[in-house]
This record gives C-alpha cells, structure tokens and sequence, in this order.
C-alpha cells in the first residue's frame, strides 16, 4: 500500500477485530431487517401483477448490499481527512438541494420537489445533506473551540450552516424533514460549547419560517389540524395514521406473522413512511421492542465513542451521527404511533429509499471508523 492511502485510511485497513463489534453488528441487523419489512410490505403490489421478479424488493436488497460494502469501506477512512473537504461536500449539497427545486424532470410527490430521477432510480439530495451538515458543524466546531460561546460563531457562522441546509429544505416543501435536520444541528452546536441562550435564539429564528410553510402548504395544514384536534378524518388526512395505529394495535405481543399483516394493503405506502406498522403489526411489540432496543443501543454507543474520542472533531462526528440517526427513527416511529403530525420521515436502514438507505450507511461507515481510533478502539 502507497504511503498516500496509508495515511489516507489511517495506516492500514482494519481487520475484522479491529472493527467496533457493536456498530458492525448493528450495520448488518439493521438493513437486514429492511429488506426483509420492505419485501412483506410489497406483497399488495406483488399481488396486484406488478412482476414475478418484485422490482423494488430486489433493488432493496441490491441497495442494502451496497450499503454494508459502502460502510465497510469508509470505516477504513481515517475520519480526520474530512476536515479538508468538509467545505465541498456541503457546497455540493447545497447545489442538488436548490436544483431540485428548478431542474423541470424532478421527481415529485403530492406537490413536493424532493428527488431527481437517475436512470431507474430517484435521488433525494436531503438524504446526503444531512451528511454534509454534520461534517461540516464538526469541522467548525474544531476549527473555532472556545469561541463557540460567542453569539457570532454559534449562531451566525455555525447556525448559519444549519438554516441554509434546512431552508432549500423548507421549500421543496418537507417540513418534518427540515425540523429533523435543525434539531441535529443546533443538538451539536449545544454539544460543541455552545450557550443555551443562544440555541433557543437560534430555535425562535425558525419559528417564523416553519409558521409560512404550514400557511402556504394546505396539505402541511391539515396534517396539524388532525393532530391537534384528537378526533382525526380517517376519510382524509388522518387516514394514514389511523390506518397505521390499527396495524400496531392488531400486532399484539408477538404479531400476525412475517407476511400475514392486513393493514398494508390500506397504508398508503407501507414500504416506507410506514414500515414500522408493518413491523407492529406482524412482529407485534417484540419485534417494535427490538428495533427501539437496536436505535437505543446505537445512541449509546455513539455516546460512549464521543466520550472516549480525544479530539473535537470527531467527538462532535459521533454525537452529530448518532442524533441524526436516532432522532429520526424517534421521529418515524412517533408518527406511526400517532404522538406526532404526521410526516414524510424515513426510518433509517429500514425503510425503502435508496437515499436514505446509503445515507444512513455512510453514517454508519464514519462512525465505525472514529470508534476504531478512539480509547474504545485501542483498548478492545
């Protein structure tokens, strides 16, 4: 190996051992898992005469194996190297999140310009902008240290980073996404140094922008409405959670059975927004239970890695990479449990959607490989 890629991986490419077993376990499991949920939830489609060869189904299994190669490969990336590029990776983000608004073969879904059509496949740039968004924040972070408590770092330079990543966001329109991204990155401009003040400032900033979403977007409306109310219109905007509370209620303990759910061939897409009521329904709340014990295990873990990292970056890599993807799943799952509005929120390595399946892995790639230089890693 050339002394460039040595010091480019950090010396040499782990071994097996050298890998943080938990995170490794939790690389596989996870995505597993989704391609299992995601092939049961497809069973309407399958029966409706789509195909023998069910397409989506095998492109989650083809996706998920990418992903478990991707993140393999990436926990040999000394994480220190992204510092340099930290910058152009959030440029980039930013160019696919505006173009998606403007490029006219954009895919969109119930009025929202989320995705681009790449061949057979849809990318939405939000998905790799949540990437780019936490290496950026912890670049910062390092970059600036103390200075953190100055108003100016915190909330101009740092927060600044978060609103625009989160306002492109806002405009597509994905609100629930836009709120998640904000949460994580104003979570670890907390966790950086920053004054307590300062973040709630940051927070009230926002609260006019999300309050001009939901006035100018009446499906956005509808869904608070709902919720607020407590009596939802199962006929209309309170048809998708209704439908998903019934699939987590009828699961009981153990559930139906992988594939004996009913309630799939009523939600309105099962395979993603969903499929945790899928899971409810034919896992029941063993199979819930797991899935909150694995996200519950990982924050963890990502908490342990940062408390034992010794440098700021990659200590604010963990914590960003563990918040953005538990804080996601809590959200996903609160919305199928009817504790939130509902939203477009994925669960990560669950869910169909190739963005956010390779997304969540990379994720997975970058925090293996802080753990693998951490005191964790050196002493286990």
């Amino acid at each position: 190996m050339s002394t460039r890629a040595g010091q480019w991986i950090g010396g040499r490419l782990p071994s097996w051992p050298a890998r943080d077993p938990y995170l490794l376990l939790l690389t596989f499991i996870l995505p597993l898992g989704g391609v299992v949920l995601v092939a049961s939830a497809r069973v309407p489609v399958v029966l409706a005469g789509d195909s023998v060869f069910e397409r989506v189904s095998v492109q989650q299994m083809v996706l998920a194996g990418v992903g478990v190669v991707l993140a393999l490969g990436l926990s040999a990336v000394n994480y220190r190297r992204y510092v340099r590029i930290a910058p152009f990776g959030l440029a980039g983000a930013l160019i696919a999140l505006v173009g998606v608004l403007f490029v006219e073969d954009a895919t969109s879904l119930f009025a929202a310009r989320r995705w681009f059509r790449v061949g057979g496949l849809t990318l939405q740039p939000s998905e790799f902008a949540k990437v780019a968004m936490v290496v950026m924040l912890a670049a910062l972070a390092q970059h600036y240290g103390g200075r953190i408590r100055e108003i100016r770092v915190s909330i101009l330079v740092m927060g600044g980073v978060v609103a625009v990543v989160v306002l492109p966001i806002v405009l597509e329109p994905d609100l629930g996404a836009a709120i998640t991204i904000a949460f994580v990155g104003f979570a670890m401009i907390f966790a950086a140094g920053a004054r307590l003040w300062h973040l709630l400032l940051g927070f009230a900033s926002l609260v006019p922008v999300a309050l001009i979403s939901i006035s100018q977007n009446a499906y956005q409306r509808e869904r608070l409405f709902t919720f607020l109310s407590g009596d939802p219109d199962v006929a209309r905007t309170g048809y998708q959670a209704a439908q998903a509370q019934i699939a987590m209620g009828s699961g009981g303990i153990t559930g139906r059975g992988l594939g004996l759910g009913t309630q799939k061939f009523r939600l309105p897409i099962p395979d993603s927004d969903a499929v945790f009521a899928v899971l409810g329904e034919e896992f029941g709340f063993v199979g819930t239970g797991l899935v909150l014990v694995l996200f519950l295990a990982l924050f963890v873990r990502g908490i342990q890695i940062a408390a034992a990292t010794d440098d700021v970056f990659g200590r604010l890599l963990a914590i960003g990479i563990v918040t953005q993807l538990c804080f996601q799943a809590f959200v996903n799952m609160a919305v199928v449990t009817g504790l939130t509005p509902v939203t477009g929120i994925t669960l990560p390595f669950i869910s169909r959607g190739g963005s956010s399946l390779l997304a969540s892995m990379i994720l997975m790639g970058i925090l293996m490989n802080v753990a693998r230089q951490s005191d964790l890693g050196r002493s286990e």
